[in-house]
Formats: structure tokens, C-alpha cells, sequence
């Protein structure tokens, strides 16, 4: 699926246009062997039939103002089965272009597109933070078993943990053991 699709102004949108090189649907497109030796326009009109229920689903969950903890993970399933699926992935981007061209308003795009560019960019420094945190608690693990930490591994990065970080560093001023991590 195109990350950028969604938040792109519609004007720039290829609903019905020829994809650009590169694209997987393009490519799959031009090599009937991939498509399990049918003629390109055959397996698109199969892979439509396929995904079917999925698209439906989609536009179900894509039209809707709020979605339930049961939708959004409906929504995400079919949206990570769209970045390893080509195919449904285009079809996607081609529902989403025929709704926004159809049966929404140029200011509920607006609108959409907005949500949408705060929900990936909350989603995005949700997952950076829980990284981090998971990274600082793997951290005060080591400096635990190397015997310089003592506090709670609770993944936040206050005073305790520094002190520990600069101790082992006087510790091991050249080489920092590595065995333990």
C-alpha cells in the first residue's frame, strides 16, 4: 500500500491512471508468468474476486467516524496484509480513491487526511517510545548482571541508570564486556 496515498492532496491521485514504473501491480502486470500464466487483465478481475470481503470490510471500517477496539484491529489486520499483498494493496488505494471521489466532501478528505497524519505520527512516537523504554530496561539488565545497578528495571533513564552507565565506564574505561549482554 502507498503510505503516502492516504494523506495526498486527491488532485494527485491516479484513480484509474497507469502506475507508475516500479509498482508492484505495474510489474506484475507486465509478467503474465507471475500471475500464474493468465492474461494480466484475468488475474486483476481474480485477484478483485479474491479480495473482495477484504475490500468491503475495508470500506465498512474506512467510512466509519469512530471505529471500536474490534474495528481497529479488523483495519489493521487488513492493512498489514495489504503491505505484503500487492494486489489487495492496490485495490485498497483504488476504494480509497473511488470513496474519496465519491462519497466524500473535498473538506471531509480534509478532514480525514488530518486524523490520519496525527494518528501515524502518534502511532509512530508510541512505538519509538516503547522501543526506547525496552532498550533502556534491556540496558539496566546489563549493567545489573555486570553489578554496578541495583534500582528497579523499569525502563526509564533517570539518575540511577546514568550513575550506573558512567560507572561502568570507569570500570572498563577501555574495552566494556560484552559476554553479559
Amino acid at each position: 500500500m502507498n503510505p503516502n496515498y492516504a494523506t495526498m492532496p486527491l488532485d494527485d491521485r491516479c484513480c484509474g491512471v497507469a502506475a507508475p514504473p516500479g509498482n508492484p501491480l505495474a510489474d506484475s502486470l507486465d509478467h503474465p508468468v507471475k500471475t500464474g500464466g493468465t492474461a494480466p487483465l484475468e488475474a486483476l478481475v481474480q485477484s478483485l474476486d479474491q479480495h473482495r470481503p477484504t475490500l468491503v470490510s475495508y470500506l465498512t471500517l474506512a467510512l466509519q467516524t469512530h471505529l471500536t477496539a474490534a474495528d481497529e484491529d479488523r483495519m489493521t489486520t487488513i492493512l498489514t496484509q495489504a503491505i505484503d499483498d500487492p494486489l489487495l494493496s492496490f485495490w485498497i488505494d483504488e476504494a480509497d480513491c473511488w470513496a474519496g471521489e465519491h462519497l466524500l466532501s473535498e473538506e471531509a478528505l480534509k478532514q480525514q487526511q488530518t486524523k490520519l497524519r496525527r494518528r501515524i505520527g502518534q502511532t509512530w512516537v508510541d512505538t519509538l517510545w516503547q522501543d526506547l523504554q525496552n532498550r533502556t530496561k534491556a540496558l539496566q539488565v546489563y549493567l545489573k548482571r555486570m553489578g554496578v545497578y541495583s534500582g528497579a528495571v523499569d525502563g526509564v533513564m533517570g539518575p540511577m541508570t546514568q550513575r550506573a552507565v558512567e560507572s561502568l565506564k570507569k570500570v572498563y574505561p577501555d574495552d566494556l564486556p560484552l559476554g553479559y549482554l
